[in-house]
């Protein structure tokens, strides 16, 4: 059970950083109505960063450790989608 509980907080760990990825960038999906709009943007992040913040106050030692890795392991793997794009995308070539 132990190992199963391990698994099921890693994973919530990668769907909370997805989500919270996702609420920052709301800032820029809205900024065009940003105006009206500004209380979702602020509701979503605060939210998701809350619900993180709970979830690694609420865990005890043992059980924070998955989570807080599932939370670095999705960041760098979103983080490493720009490097490769960088190393494997190349400029297209300009237009005459």
């Amino acid at each position: 059970m132990t190992a199963a509980a391990d698994v099921a907080l890693f994973l919530c760990g990668l769907y909370v950083c997805l989500r919270l990825i996702a609420a920052a960038y709301r800032i820029l999906d809205l900024w065009y109505t940003i105006g009206t709009a500004y209380p979702q943007v602020v509701r979503g992040i605060l939210g998701w960063g809350g619900a993180a913040a709970a979830a690694i106050v609420w865990l005890g030692d043992g059980r924070r450790k998955a989570f807080l890795l599932g939370l670095l392991a999705f960041l760098l793997f979103y983080l490493s989608l720009y490097v490769l794009r960088y190393l494997v995308l190349r400029k297209p070539a300009p237009l005459d």
